[in-house]
């Protein structure tokens, strides 16, 4: 492409030239990917913050496109919840998933988009087409173990139903929000209304916490253990503070000047 010839030879630019760029992964030419400097975009930790953050990006322009904007606002709330689930399912080890799998974002608006799309040509709600999509091609592409694949269809399943429409509890103290609010009024119902996350969110037992919680646990003293000083056994020499004061000073003496955005 243009851009993998343009980033041939980056040594011909200029000096002060910096190139910023948004974009998935895949999308960005490989050369230029190993001498730039990488920033990720992880998703949150948490169910609600993943779910607000899931629902995040479909404004009311996008709902008011469809034919059928309090049905497709429905299945999307849904959907987002159901990638928050399965995302956050990974912190449970074995009990969340037999293996690990790359879902990402462009997963569910893919099936944002293709709910819409179904809406306009359906006078019906088309449950199970939009559940086999969803659950066997969308996020089903990325599932190579069966009983994974099951699990997953098992939450479109509880998800995806002419209940969704009306409102109803989709997992135990968690009402769905009303298909005529605004994009701006769901938000902020997630964020008041959403009760405080348990396994009993995920269709998993309370223990199934134990495990996840104790890891957790181990972490956090380690690195307490970690930044602990530490005395040398045979002399007096430098700290690990020290140390990594003096390595920090070396990279920020080889930093060029500060890139004023403004200019």
């Amino acid at each position: 492409t243009w851009l993998d010839k343009r980033c041939d030879d980056l040594n011909s630019s200029h000096p002060d030239f910096r190139l910023f760029m948004s974009a998935e992964p895949a999308l960005i030419p490989v050369n230029l990917l190993l001498v730039c400097v990488k920033l990720t975009n992880e998703p949150p930790e948490g169910l609600k913050p993943n779910l607000l953050k899931n629902f995040l990006p479909f404004g009311d322009e996008f709902f008011e496109a469809s034919a059928k904007p309090g049905e497709l606002k429905s299945i999307v709330f849904a959907t987002s919840l159901f990638h928050a689930v399965i995302l956050e399912r990974k912190k449970f080890g074995p009990q969340g998933w037999n293996r690990s799998y790359p879902f990402n974002v462009g997963d569910l608006q893919s099936c944002a988009q293709v709910a819409m799309n179904y809406l306009e040509t359906n006078p019906k709600v088309p449950w199970d087409d939009l559940k086999y999509i969803f659950g066997e091609i969308m996020y089903g592409g990325h599932i190579t173990d069966h009983f994974d694949r099951v699990l997953a269809m098992a939450y479109l399943d509880n998800y995806l139903h002419d209940e969704l429409l009306d409102g109803f509890n989709i997992f135990p103290g968690f009402p769905t929000p009303a298909n005529t609010l605004s994009c701006r009024d769901v938000l902020d119902y997630i964020e008041a209304s959403m009760p405080q996350e348990t396994p009993v969110a995920f269709g998993l037992h309370s223990n199934a916490e134990i495990g996840f919680r104790m890891k957790q646990a181990d972490i956090m003293f380690l690195n307490i253990r970690e930044l602990q000083p530490r005395s040398a056994g045979g002399g007096s020499g430098p700290s690990i503070v020290d140390r990594a004061r003096r390595i920090l000073d070396e990279i920020f003496e080889k930093m060029p000047e500060q890139l004023d955005l403004a200019e």
